[in-house]
């Protein structure tokens, strides 16, 4: 993983091997799919809907949209990286390699515009926003999913891991936003730049689970950062005390924490200037 952020986007895991990004991506999706369905009911998502998945992933949500809007309707999944989107053409679904943050997209044409867990990426995520509002038509849907790994917590105080765990994640934190590679608690202000955005009946909610060690978004979120970890270290952001305290909290099952949040945030674009 490289340190230096592009000037545009670049996909944080590209340098992951394709097995195991697939699988990383796969529990994502198994974790996260059920609170994007609800978000995207909330907007009534239904036949006949233009929807543009942004950042498509593994293809998932982008496969549900098919068989929501029908063949009646439109899906195009777009994605720095599509190497996981193979199967979407043979479902309707056109596949776009597509860098949010510079490539054209059609203005005024989706009923639905969706992403999840890419905006923390970006270097400036209003600008992003506000490119993905751009496509939404008049009386469309912006949804937005981010997480906030600001609510990720020990509650097992007395465990011997729990002082290395956070101070790992207050040193991965503060290292990644300040190599501009991701915020983590972007999902917490997300809610606040959808509003800015001049949008029609905003919402926002918010999801966390409590979890075990060697549970799967404990083994997701492990695999996630990975690469990270080694990085912090050999920069003196953490210590192998405080990585080998996470790492043994990510596997123990007596070790129990709060997950972080997905922020899901929506609101329709006016039918005119005035709204």
């Amino acid at each position: 993983m490289p340190i230096d952020a592009d000037e545009g986007g670049r996909y944080f895991a590209a340098d992951y091997e394709t097995t195991q990004e697939r699988e990383r991506l796969q529990r994502l999706e198994s974790m996260s799919d059920r609170t994007t369905i609800r978000a995207l009911d909330t907007v009534g998502v239904g036949p006949g809907w233009h929807c543009l998945e942004v950042g498509a992933g593994g293809g998932s949500v982008a496969r549900w949209l098919a068989e929501r809007v029908g063949a009646t309707g439109r899906v195009v999944a777009a994605d720095l990286d599509p190497r996981f989107l193979d199967d979407l053409p043979a479902l309707g679904i056109e596949v776009r390699r597509c860098d949010i943050t510079r490539d054209e997209i059609e203005p005024d044409t989706y009923d639905l515009v969706h992403c999840r867990a890419m905006v923390m990426h970006m270097a400036d995520p209003q600008a992003v926003l506000r490119r993905m509002v751009a496509a939404v038509r008049p009386g469309g849907w912006l949804v937005v999913e981010e997480p906030d790994y600001g609510t990720a917590q020990s509650l097992t105080l007395d465990h011997q891991a729990t002082s290395g765990f956070h101070s790992y994640l207050r040193a991965r934190r503060d290292f990644l936003a300040a190599s501009k590679v991701m915020e983590l608690h972007y999902g917490a202000r997300l809610p606040v730049d959808v509003d800015a955005l001049g949008l029609e009946a905003t919402g926002n909610t918010a999801t966390f689970s409590v979890e075990r060690g060697g549970s799967v978004k404990s083994a997701f979120l492990a695999e996630s950062f990975e690469k990270v970890d080694d990085i912090l270290v050999a920069n003196g952001a953490s210590t192998e005390s405080e990585l080998a305290d996470s790492r043994q909290a990510m596997t123990d099952p007596t070790f129990v924490y709060r997950s972080p949040a997905m922020v899901s945030a929506w609101g329709r674009k006016p039918l005119s200037a005035s709204g």
